[in-house]
């Protein structure tokens, strides 16, 4: 591998608290960086993305994003696009090898693979692959089946080949077996007709690395402005107009996407082009009224990490649209209509209004991004998370050291002092919590929002190390899943198997979980009798890896029809609260 990405991989694998060899570590590297503006360095996303093992037929990583989203079950597909009138889709396939150089022979592999997932979709069940890229196929198909609500006729796809290489690739994509494995893919009619395959080395990976601050250098024009007179926390500042000629290329990257990132501090999302704002907005850029746009726009609002002038060129970087996210994308909308692209004048002509602030200062950043949005909303599980026992929770899990866990009971953002795979947030508690303490696992799975309700009984006067004991068997559930990618299948019966995993470790569970309400379960874990909750006592976390394997094998046998059909189990295989009882009875039953 090479030197400077091999320092890379050993450094985020430390970060994250990822395991395994160099290989898996390079993939979900790679899968964090490539797939950073849909999974946000969530833990589980990036695992979930990474189809590991050596059945994968050549895919490493595998993503399926809608409107923006990334996706893993067929019905969030259908929740996505229940709302909108104009949907966006795009499928991601990436191989990742370590090595130096390009091998036309496993390029060729990965395109047969991309070639099965396509022909799956196109006819499900004809042949038989792997879970993960069966799971693939069927969010291929939902979208197909779902045409009429995609903007695109066609389903945009990316494929990256991905070494750590100090050359283009250029003579292995020429190879024969590489093209027309490529052109048997195409022939589908599946992807749009632009399907290529990208092939990258270390300084593409480099480049996508530094993406994750935001774009880097990005040049532009900025022609009429007026300085801001700096402060001791603000680099520089400008009120002006940029034609949105300028304007589209601090929107859209080389390929014409827009970055990745740049609304991330923006309260809206896309509201989308039916929406009753955006509809006049485009109104007044289609119209001979465009010229008074400056007048009727509010324009956008930029803060930048780094920002450089040289005369009337600038060159901005690690930058937030924080506020004129509805602007940004209706000119982005605009600029790739006919009449937009056929008189370019047009674009330059157009003038918006902008206020660009450099600060390197985080307090600052946020301060800006806050008061131009006017205020954040307070979510429940802030509130939950600012009680004197979420304080207490907090304490304790900084007490249990290098090896034990992390409670991030106020968000951070990116800063990050703890392998991730160790943090634990408010929502995440709550659920384990829910299933391990409280047998509620078909709550955590499909009611998460109740547990973060007033008065909810996940948080009480509980002893602090019984919320430690929850975290943890979630934790360990996890480790397994990565370590044993052929148990990947049930990730979505998590919480069903912790609930399993309490009881096995107390027994006394199984009576409190069959006969009590929430409410009566709090009595009694207010003062525990006959419970073990210290995971730092040797054994009792050596039972509780023996405990998961078991319930496990209990989940594949209670889930073994949905598994029959060769994909992983979904929410709706788990959801009822019939499929807890089932495997708590299967349980009870290897005890008793």
């Amino acid at each position: 591998m090479h030197t400077l990405t091999s320092k890379r991989v050993v450094k985020f694998s430390r970060d994250f608290g990822f395991e395994g060899t160099e290989a898996e570590q390079f993939e979900r590297y790679v899968a964090a960086n490539y797939l950073f503006q849909y999974l946000r360095d969530d833990v589980e996303s990036i695992e979930r993305s990474v189809l590991g093992g050596g059945n994968d037929e050549g895919i490493d990583i595998g993503a399926v994003v809608v409107n923006g989203s990334i996706v893993f079950e067929p019905e969030e597909i259908d929740e996505l696009i229940a709302e909108q009138g104009t949907n966006s889709a795009k499928v991601i396939f990436i191989q990742a090898k370590t090595s130096e150089s390009y091998d036309s022979k496993l390029i060729a592999k990965f395109l047969h693979g991309v070639e099965s997932v396509t022909k799956y979709a196109v006819k499900p069940g004809s042949f038989t692959l792997p879970p993960p890229l069966v799971d693939l196929a069927n969010l291929i198909d939902r979208i197909a089946e779902n045409g009429d609500k995609f903007k695109d006729s066609s389903i945009p796809c990316e494929l990256y080949y991905v070494t750590t290489s100090s050359n283009d690739g250029k003579g292995a994509k020429g190879e024969l077996q590489v093209t027309q494995s490529l052109e048997r893919i195409r022939e589908f009619g599946v992807y749009s007709k632009e399907l290529e395959l990208r092939a990258h080395g270390h300084e593409e990976l480099a480049a996508k690395q530094k993406e994750r601050h935001g774009p880097q250098n990005i040049q532009f024009n900025f022609e009429k402005r007026q300085t801001i007179p700096a402060t001791d926390r603000v680099n520089e500042a400008y009120i002006g107009l940029i034609s949105a000629a300028e304007l589209i290329k601090l929107l859209k990257d080389e390929s014409g996407d827009i970055r990745p990132g740049i609304f991330d501090d923006n309260v809206r999302l896309d509201l989308g082009s039916q929406n009753a704002v955006n509809s006049r907005i485009m109104g007044t850029l289609q119209s001979t009224e465009r010229e008074h746009f400056p007048f009727l726009n509010n324009g956008l609002t930029v803060i930048a990490a780094d920002l450089r002038g040289f005369g009337d060129r600038f060159f901005i970087s690690g930058y937030q649209i924080v506020n004129g996210g509805q602007t940004s994308h209706q000119l982005v909308r605009w600029s790739e209509t006919s009449e937009a692209t056929n008189q370019p004048n047009l674009m330059s002509d157009l003038w918006i209004p902008v206020k660009i602030v450099s600060s390197s200062d985080p307090g600052v950043r946020t301060s800006v991004a806050v008061a131009t949005n006017l205020q954040t909303a307070i979510g429940a599980s802030d509130i939950q998370a600012s009680s004197q026992v979420a304080k207490n929770v907090e304490e304790y899990f900084k007490q249990s050291g290098a090896n034990g866990l992390r409670y991030e009971r106020q968000s951070r953002g990116a800063a990050l002092d703890f392998a991730r795979t160790r943090v634990v947030t408010t929502p995440e508690l709550n659920r384990a919590v829910a299933a391990t303490l409280f047998g509620e696992s078909s709550r955590a799975i499909g009611s998460m929002k109740e547990l973060e309700a007033e008065g909810s009984f996940v948080w009480g006067e509980y002893p602090v190390e019984m919320y430690y004991y929850a975290a943890w068997i979630i934790y360990r559930i996890d480790r397994y899943f990565a370590r044993t990618p052929d148990s990947a299948t049930l990730k979505a019966a998590k919480y069903h198997i912790a609930m399993v995993v309490s009881a096995l470790v107390n027994h006394k569970f199984f009576e409190m979980f069959e006969a009590s309400t929430p409410e009566r379960t709090a009595k009694k874990l207010s003062s525990p009798k006959g419970l073990k909750f210290r995971v730092t006592d040797k054994a009792l976390a050596e039972q509780i890896e023996t405990e998961i394997a078991t319930a496990i094998g209990l989940a594949a046998e209670v889930f073994k029809t949905p598994l029959a059909e060769g994909r992983s189990l979904r929410k709706d295989d788990v959801r009822t609260r019939r499929s807890q009882e089932i495997l708590l009875e299967k349980a009870k039953a290897v005890i008793f």
